[in-house]
């Protein structure tokens, strides 16, 4: 079975689907309900000073949100860290996490 293509993301895109979906409790400045998310791609996870994160999400402190694990934890937070406090069941679509991950990369 030959390997999945990598799907290029529109970060214009990314920012409208940010704003329906994420701004809700993040933004690129200050903690909110969520850690701020400025500068979060290639960042450890759970690494932002002053958030209070959840054990699962502490547990994987030693990785960074690479572009494929962003891609893990925009499609099913639940999955990717059992036990997160984040209230968001994820984004199906692979396009959708791909734009997302491209505008994040922005910031």
């Amino acid at each position: 079975m030959p390997p999945k293509k990598k799907v290029a993301g529109d970060a214009g895109k990314g920012e409208k689907l940010f704003k329906n979906l994420c701004a809700v409790c993040h933004s690129h400045t200050a903690h909110g309900t969520g850690p701020n998310l400025s500068s979060i791609v290639g960042g450890a996870v759970a690494a932002k000073e002053g958030f209070s994160y959840s054990a699962a999400l502490l547990g994987k402190a030693t990785t960074k949100w690479t572009e494929g694990n962003l891609d893990k934890w925009l499609k099913s937070p639940a999955d990717y860290a059992p036990g997160n406090s984040m209230a968001f069941a994820g984004v199906a679509n692979g396009k959708d996490r791909a734009d997302l991950i491209a505008y994040l990369k922005s910031k």
